[in-house]
């Protein structure tokens, strides 16, 4: 019995050693190498690529020149312009005219709201025709004596007389004498200016000289215009006179027939003077709110329309001659003092380089109160259409023969400005002292010598 319990025992050992055997077995196949036979490939790591270095673009310092230019576009229009405005203010009846139509001296462009005056008027034809057909008839008053008809006559013929010895037409003659001068002058001067801009070689205060006498000739034209135009007023206004007088005359001759005839009537005859004084006025009235043009010349501008209210002296068209024409343009106050008279610069039409020419600048506005804040360029342009736009371009800086580089290669920081300059032993900073800035180039005063190569920021 005793064997018996050993041999089992020894049994169940054997089976717990054969379970331990058999757990060491399939441990040892769970290790097994991935390169034994059965085993699968392990996944292999890929190196993520490395990106290129992006190369930085380089320049090259050069020598030339750096100028500040001021670019800005006028409108080709004529240079003697008049702004015409009514006397009266008033409520626009009519405009007869749009920008870009030619008008002759005497043309009516514009005119208000009159019909009661032309009412009036009319009215005052008829009152007209009513009293001389009493006077004619001596229904009235008490009759002249022939007498006092023929002194009335004798008074009217001297009054008459007198008018036509005190004629103007001296005073038109000269200033129509001194007007042709003055343009005489005026083309003189012209060609001078030409002749001196024309010739490179000669010093600027030539051309400057000759610039200051085209713009003394200018106005010294301005001005015999004006004095033309007031001797042809006075004149006109004579001839109205002697018109009167005459009026007077044969007023007079019919009072002292009817005075003969003993159909003379005081009191009817100031009634017909009376009336004739008033359509005188009214006519008078009807030309002050009607606008006409004084000149031979082209509509630059209309500011008014139908059922508009214009003020007196408020201009409402702009109108000027033919030629000469000049490039005009509206700046800020601040862009154009940045301008000087006689200013050299290039003028084209609008994205047409082949049609660029030398200009000079005419006019500029003083102040923000000038009345005129237009920036006025000349130049000679053929077969330009007026308000064509006029790129100009005027020199304000100019640095010559000096070393420059593109705004991409200045670097700053904080209070440092330079460049990085490339060397045989690689790139290196390098301080900079820079002068003129434009958007396309950057004086170099100081740091680096032409034709070292620097890398871009």
């Amino acid at each position: 019995m005793k064997y018996s319990r050993a041999k089992n025992s020894l049994s169940k050992h054997n089976r717990i050693l054969l379970c331990v055997m058999s757990l060491l077995i399939l441990m040892f196949a769970a290790c097994t190498p991935n390169n034994q036979p059965g085993a699968q490939d392990a996944p292999t790591s890929t190196p993520a690529p490395t990106a290129p270095a992006v190369a930085r673009p380089t320049y090259l310092v050069q020598r030339g020149d750096v100028q500040e230019i001021l670019e800005f576009t006028g409108r080709w229009q004529s240079r003697d312009q008049m702004a015409l405005s009514f006397e009266v203010g008033g409520t626009i009846r009519q405009v007869n005219v749009q920008r870009g139509d030619t008008v002759s001296a005497g043309q009516l462009l514009a005119d208000y709201q009159i019909d009661d005056l032309e009412n009036q008027l009319a009215q005052a034809q008829l009152d007209l025709e009513s009293a001389q057909y009493n006077l004619e008839s001596g229904a009235q008053g008490e009759v002249e004596s022939v007498t006092d008809a023929e002194i009335a006559l004798a008074n009217a013929r001297l009054s008459l007389e007198s008018t036509k010895a005190n004629s103007p037409w001296t005073n038109v003659a000269s200033s129509r004498i001194n007007l042709d001068d003055a343009e005489r002058n005026l083309e003189n001067a012209q060609r001078a200016y030409d002749e001196a801009r024309s010739h490179p070689e000669q010093p600027a205060s030539s051309v400057d000289s000759a610039l200051q006498a085209l713009e003394n000739a200018r106005s010294q034209l301005r001005s015999a215009e004006i004095s033309y135009s007031s001797a042809a007023q006075s004149f006109n206004n004579h001839q109205f006179q002697v018109a009167q007088q005459e009026n007077s005359v044969i007023q007079a001759e019919l009072n002292l027939q009817k005075a003969r005839s003993g159909a003379g009537n005081p009191d009817a005859q100031q009634n017909l003077r009376s009336i004739q004084l008033n359509m005188d006025q009214i006519r008078a009235n009807i030309a002050q709110s009607s606008l006409y043009t004084p000149i031979d010349g082209e509509v630059l501008e209309v500011n008014i329309a139908p059922g508009d209210q214009a003020e007196a002296f408020n201009a409402v068209i702009r109108v000027g001659r033919p030629e000469p024409k000049e490039a005009i343009a509206t700046l800020a106050i601040g862009d154009a003092q940045r301008l000087s008279v006689g200013l050299v610069g290039i003028c084209q039409i609008i994205n047409d380089p082949d049609s660029a020419v030398q200009c000079v600048v005419r006019q500029i506005p003083l102040s923000a109160r000038d009345a005129d804040q237009t920036t006025r360029v000349a130049a000679t342009l053929e077969n330009v259409p007026t308000n064509q736009l006029i790129e100009i371009q005027m020199p304000l800086q100019v640095r010559e023969n000096v070393l420059w580089l593109p705004p991409a290669a200045i670097r700053q920081f904080q209070n440092r400005t330079f460049v990085v300059l490339q060397t045989p032993d690689g790139p290196r900073s390098v301080d900079v002292q820079i002068g003129l800035q434009t958007d396309e180039r950057v004086e170099i005063i100081a740091g680096v010598e032409e034709g070292d190569v620097v890398e871009g920021a």
